[in-house]
């Protein structure tokens, strides 16, 4: 069974992306709405990134995160990360200092810039690259359950803050294979217009790409975002792989919910006037004993079992856990959402990349 906060007014679907919109605007399941998109400043003098300095920006990060994996050393691994970058690169700290993981180990091949038309500050760029792994797996348990290929293409979102900040890596979202990014909208000089994230001339607004996402992965294909969400492996995959995690002990209750997040959206224009929408979501999941859910007497129940990968991120010795079991992944994501009245019926919002993992797990 999975817990569902934007169920209610999902149901009063009205055949229309704009109703679903405005429906789960009204159960604050959208993003807050901004007339630019996240960090854009109208008028601004700020300098726009140059595709030389975006590519020693990709340069350095490759060449600390390489040490720091090779040599262990946190306190650099951490130095050039932010966001979900930042709590992910935590977790594979946690996972090696106990002996059950290690700090992932990448080799990566030439990158692709891609720069967003912008004003002011934070400034932002995305690096579209080849990335193989060495070594293990960087994400315990896998990322929402799937399993991402040791060699694939990825999406990374670079920040600076402000003028006097480091660059920093914000996200790495894979593609999976045979997938791949729309063209884009780039003017004479080659940057790519960014799209207001409450821009109308989308199918949907580009803040609600999430929302109508975790629509789908909470309800499944039956869910009414279904109707403009597109099937796949990062919506209805990751509602199969959540249902397939089911180990509930017999009378427990098994839930996950997927939701938004407090960092920053960003869109960038596609060619056909859609939009790449860059966004995180939590993907949070529970086992507990029914009484817990319905805030009723709690009796404890027969012991749930903790999966392995997440032992490192309990407190060593507890006992078993015999009332809930509760985890949390921060996940960034890529989607292309199609512009508004695209002659195809069957145009919908399509999911494309997806990174991060594990953040969190408690248990009582």
């Amino acid at each position: 069974m999975a817990d569902r906060k934007c169920r209610t007014r999902m149901l009063a679907w009205a055949g229309a992306a704009l109703a679903l919109t405005a429906a789960l605007a009204a159960a604050g399941c959208t993003s807050t709405p901004a007339t630019t998109s996240a960090g854009t400043q109208a008028g601004s003098t700020t300098p726009e990134v140059t595709t030389a300095q975006a590519g020693q920006v990709f340069a350095a990060y490759v060449a600390v995160a390489d040490r720091a994996a090779s040599t262990g050393d946190a306190s650099l691994a951490l130095s050039n990360v932010t966001g979900v970058q930042k709590l992910t690169i935590t977790t594979q700290l946690k996972a090696a200092k106990s002996g059950t993981g290690a700090l992932a180990r990448y080799r990566y091949g030439p990158p692709a810039v891609v720069l967003p038309r912008q004003g002011g500050y934070p400034r932002w760029f995305v690096a579209s690259v080849t990335r193989s792994l060495v070594g293990r797996p960087g994400s315990p348990g896998g990322t929402a359950g799937l399993s991402l290929a040791a060699t694939g293409r990825v999406l990374m979102v670079f920040v600076q803050g402000r003028a006097t900040a480091p660059w920093l890596l914000s996200s790495t979202s894979q593609l999976p294979a045979g997938v791949s990014v729309p063209p884009l909208s780039t003017d004479s000089a080659g940057y790519v217009a960014t799209v207001p994230l409450n821009s109308g001339a989308q199918l949907a607004r580009p803040d609600a790409t999430g929302p109508l996402q975790a629509a789908v992965v909470d309800d499944g294909p039956a869910s009414p975002a279904a109707l403009v969400v597109a099937a796949g492996n990062l919506t209805t995959g990751i509602y199969a792989a959540a249902r397939a995690a089911m180990t509930a002990p017999a009378g427990d209750l098994y839930q996950w919910e997927l939701e938004g997040t407090h960092y920053s959206n960003v869109a960038l224009r596609t060619a056909d006037g859609g939009a790449l929408v860059f966004y995180e979501m939590y993907l949070d999941s529970a086992v507990e004993v029914p009484a817990i859910l319905n805030k009723g007497v709690v009796k404890t129940g027969p012991p749930i079992t903790v999966p392995g990968y997440l032992a490192f991120l309990l407190t060593p010795g507890q006992p078993v856990p015999r009332l809930s079991l509760d985890t949390q992944q921060l996940l960034s994501f890529a989607a292309v959402d199609p512009p508004a009245g695209t002659a195809s019926t069957a145009a919908k919002i399509q999911v494309i990349a997806i990174g991060g993992g594990l953040i969190y797990a408690s248990a009582a």
